[in-house]
C-alpha cells in the first residue's frame, strides 16, 4: 500500500511531499503497532475460548486510545511544521482504521472465516485507495486527502463489520477487569517486541527526518521500497519446512534440524544475490522510470539497502528458528541490542554521511540482529547435542 499512494504523492505533488508521505507512512506503522498489540495471533490461537470477544474489544479500546495518544505525539510534539504535522496526524488516522478492523477479522479467522475477513478488507482497501488518489488528482492536498479518506473508510468499516460481527459473537458483556489484565499481560512482550522491530526497519528514515531535508527522505523511501522483495520470497519459500524443522528437533533429529536450517538460509543467501544483481542491472533503472527521478547515482545506497533486506530476511528466518528452539527471549534481546544501536548512533551517521549513510544503518541493524541470533542458536544446538 505504501508503495502504491508514494508512487501517485510523487507524480502529481512531487518530491517534498513525497518526502513528506515518506516519514508520515514510518511514524503510522510505528504507532499501529501500539493499536494491534500483538493480540491478533493470540485471539487467533484462543480456539477454546478462554477469552471472550468482549475482553479483546475492551483490551482493544485501551490499546487504540493508546495509539491515538502516541500519533498526537508524532505529530504535534515534536517541532513540525503544522503542514508536515498535519500530513502525518491524518496519514496515521487513515491506517489506525487497520487496528479497529484487526479485532473484528481476529474473531472471523478465530471462527474458521479468514476468507471473510480477506475480502472485505480487500473491499475497504480498494475504495479507499481509489478515492484517495481521485482526491489527491483533483485538491493536490495530501493532508486533506488522508483525511477525506480517512473518514470514508472508517465508515466503510462500520458498515461491513456492525452487521456481520452479529453472526459471531454475543453483544459484548461487561467488563472483566481481571482477565482484561491477563490478556494485557500475555500480549505485552508481543507488541514491545513489534514496536521495536518497526523502529529498527524505520530508523534511518527517523535519523533523515531529524538532520536531512525532505527531498532526501523521498529518495531514500524510493530506494528502500525492493528491500522487502527478499524478506517476502523468502518467507513463501521457508513457511512449509517449519512444520518440519519443529518435528526434526522436537523428536531428537538435531542433525536433520541444521540441515534444514542451513538449506533455507542458502535459499536466503542465493535470493539475495540474485536480487542484488538484478537491482544492480536494472532495478534502479525502473525504479528510475516508475517514480520519474534521476536515481542513477544512488546506486551504492541502493545495493547497500538491498544486502541489508537479506540480512534482516536471515534475522526473521532466525527469529523462526529459536522459537522452535524454545528461546523466545533472546529474540527480544536481540531486538533490545538493535535498538540501541539505532538510538545511540544512526542520527550522527546519518549527518555525516547522509544518504549512504543511512543506507548503512539499516545493514548494520539487520547484521547486529543476524549476529546475536547466529551466536544465540550455536549455543543452544551444542548444548543440546551434548545431552
Amino acid at each position: 500500500m505504501t508503495a502504491f499512494i508514494l508512487f501517485f504523492v510523487m507524480r502529481l505533488n512531487g518530491v517534498e511531499d513525497a518526502g513528506l508521505f515518506s516519514i508520515a507512512a514510518a511514524l503510522a506503522y510505528q504507532a499501529l503497532t501500539v493499536g494491534l498489540f500483538g493480540v491478533r495471533n493470540y485471539q487467533v490461537a484462543d480456539v477454546k475460548g478462554y477469552f471472550d470477544f468482549s475482553d479483546y474489544f475492551y483490551l482493544r479500546v485501551f490499546t487504540a486510545l493508546l495509539m491515538y495518544a502516541v500519533v498526537v505525539y508524532y505529530a504535534f510534539c515534536q517541532g513540525y511544521s503544522l503542514e508536515k504535522a498535519s500530513v502525518i496526524f491524518s496519514f496515521s488516522l487513515f491506517k489506525s482504521i487497520d487496528a479497529l478492523e484487526d479485532l473484528y477479522h481476529g474473531e472471523y479467522q478465530r471462527q474458521g472465516r479468514l476468507d471473510l475477513a480477506s475480502y472485505i478488507q480487500t473491499i475497504r482497501y480498494g475504495l479507499s485507495l481509489t478515492l484517495l488518489v481521485t482526491i489527491l488528482f483533483a485538491t493536490h492536498n495530501l493532508s486533506l486527502t488522508c483525511l477525506i479518506t480517512s473518514a470514508f473508510s472508517l465508515g466503510v468499516f462500520i458498515l461491513q463489520n456492525t452487521v456481520l460481527i452479529r453472526h459471531f459473537t454475543k453483544k459484548c458483556r461487561k467488563m472483566r477487569v481481571l482477565e482484561i489484565k491477563n490478556l494485557f499481560l500475555a500480549t505485552l512482550p508481543l507488541c514491545l517486541s513489534t514496536w521495536l522491530n518497526i523502529y529498527i526497519l524505520n530508523a534511518a528514515k527517523y535519523s533523515i527526518d531529524k538532520v536531512l531535508s525532505s527531498e532526501v527522505q523521498a529518495y531514500f523511501g524510493i530506494l528502500v521500497l525492493p528491500v522487502f522483495t527478499i524478506n517476502l520470497l523468502a518467507t513463501v519459500i521457508y513457511r512449509p519446512y517449519i512444520t518440519g524443522l519443529a518435528m526434526d528437533w522436537k523428536n531428537g533429529r538435531p542433525w536433520n534440524f541444521l540441515k534444514g536450517c542451513l538449506r533455507q538460509l542458502a535459499v536466503i543467501t542465493g535470493l539475495t544475490i540474485l536480487i542484488i544483481v538484478f537491482g544492480w542491472i536494472l532495478g534502479l533503472h525502473l525504479l528510475s522510470l516508475l517514480y520519474g527521478m534521476q536515481l542513477d547515482l544512488y546506486m551504492a545506497p541502493f545495493l547497500i539497502l538491498l544486502a541489508g533486506g537479506g540480512l534482516n530476511t536471515f534475522a526473521v528466518f532466525m527469529t523462526v528458528v529459536l522459537t522452535i528452539q524454545e528461546k523466545q527471549n533472546m529474540i527480544f534481546v536481540g531486538y533490545v541490542l538493535s535498538f540501541l544501536f539505532c538510538l545511540f548512533f544512526s542520527d550522527q551517521i546519518v549527518l555525516r554521511y547522509g544518504l549512504i549513510g543511512a543506507s548503512w544503518v539499516y545493514f548494520a541493524a539487520s547484521a547486529i540482529l543476524c549476529i546475536f541470533y547466529s551466536g544465540v542458536f550455536v549455543g543452544v544446538f551444542r548444548k543440546y547435542i551434548r545431552k
